[in-house]
């Protein structure tokens, strides 16, 4: 069974460096798995309450164990020190499995 997996998130627009280094890693262990990307959304405005993030993001996995294998896997756990450079906000949740 899928797993839909949301990541809320805001680019360090300092750190270029370090977001292109994590997506050089990232995006073929998403590949790996057969992982898509549903949609993507830029926040335009936020209604009530403060911003959090800046962007939406709607990936499916083919399963948990997949979105498991990814954030378990060596090699994205050798590239956490550039995603917490890039990022100044990085939430993923699971919405649906």
């Amino acid at each position: 069974m899928s797993a839909l997996v949301v990541g809320l998130v805001s680019i360090n627009t300092a750190e270029q460096d370090a977001l292109a280094e994590y997506m050089r890693v990232t995006t073929p262990l998403l590949e790996k798995v057969g992982a898509k990307m549903k949609q993507q959304f830029q926040i335009a405005e936020t209604v009530i309450g403060d911003p959090i993030v800046e962007s939406v993001m709607v990936v499916e996995y083919p399963s948990l164990e997949a979105m498991d294998g990814v954030f378990g896997s060596d090699e994205y756990k050798a590239v956490i020190p550039y995603r917490d450079r890039a990022f100044r906000t990085y939430n993923v949740s699971v919405v649906s499995s």
